[in-house]
């Protein structure tokens, strides 16, 4: 009895296509996702920085290359209050620090991943001696302060922060100042806000 072989090309040639059909739905084929951002335009974002808020980018960190350096110094418990020590210096001996400091002066937060879980009490922010904007040699002199960290944010404690620092930080934000003479923080070209200069401490290094 004979046995008929069936030819094999067929067979090939659906595997062939099947291949084909394969490489044609490669990921170098696909499109791309739309890149996205989590901060708004720049004039758009609250800059008060308010409970369960972030502080938005851009920011500047903070740098031995700014020509205005921004740096938290000190944290201070006292009680339900953490006093937070600042200091501005510069790289350059003629460089000079407009005072009063704008349109975001220095403003500190506790952060938890990001989040803004302490604040300041709102203040109105007022000229300290009503003489207007003037020049404040910084590049010889630092220039110091100290922020009041006294309230909470909802579902945060006292307790929480002494319990686990480490999850915790610190910021000191200030607008980034515009070069020049002495102009009480006005944003260079007259519209956008200007950026904010950050620096940071982990509540742990308080320990």
């Amino acid at each position: 009895m004979r046995r008929t072989l069936l030819p094999a090309v067929p067979v090939l040639l659906i595997a062939l296509a099947g291949c084909g059909s394969q490489s044609a739905s490669t990921s170098a084929d696909r499109p791309h996702p739309a890149p996205t951002t989590t901060s708004p335009p720049l004039r758009e974002q609250d800059r008060s920085l308010p409970c369960g808020g972030s502080v938005e980018r851009p920011v500047v960190v903070s740098g031995p290359e700014e020509p205005l350096r921004l740096g938290v110094t000190s944290l201070r418990r006292q009680g339900t209050t953490l006093r937070t020590g600042y200091r501005i210096t510069a790289g350059a001996p003629e460089q000079m620090l407009s005072l009063p400091i704008g349109e975001v002066p220095p403003t500190a937060r506790i952060l938890r991943h990001g989040v803004v879980v302490g604040r300041e009490r709102p203040v109105a922010h007022k000229d300290p001696d009503g003489r207007g904007a003037r020049g404040y040699p910084v590049g010889r002199r630092p220039y110091r302060g100290t922020l009041a960290i006294d309230s909470l944010c909802p579902g945060t404690t006292w307790a929480d922060l002494d319990q686990h620092p480490g999850d915790y930080q610190v910021v000191v934000v200030m607008s980034v100042q515009p070069q020049g003479a002495p102009s009480a923080g006005r944003p260079a070209n007259g519209v956008d806000p200007l950026p904010l200069l950050e620096a940071t401490r982990d509540l742990a290094e308080n320990r």
